[in-house]
């Protein structure tokens, strides 16, 4: 699905903003969501679907 990782800033962030909920479910600690796991799961999507663009 996500075979092209020369994706713009905004392309992510439509991504994460669509997979929002999904990001929230992992990133429960004993049913409360944890921000800073929150903020590492964003990071590394990011920087995944970032990887090969070119600077």
């Amino acid at each position: 699905m996500f075979k092209n990782f020369n994706m713009t800033d905004d392309e992510v962030m439509q991504i994460i903003n669509e997979y929002d909920n999904l990001i929230n479910k992992y990133s429960r600690i004993n049913g409360n969501i944890d921000e800073d796991l929150k903020q590492e799961i964003t990071i590394e999507i990011y920087k995944t679907l970032t990887k090969n663009r070119e600077k």
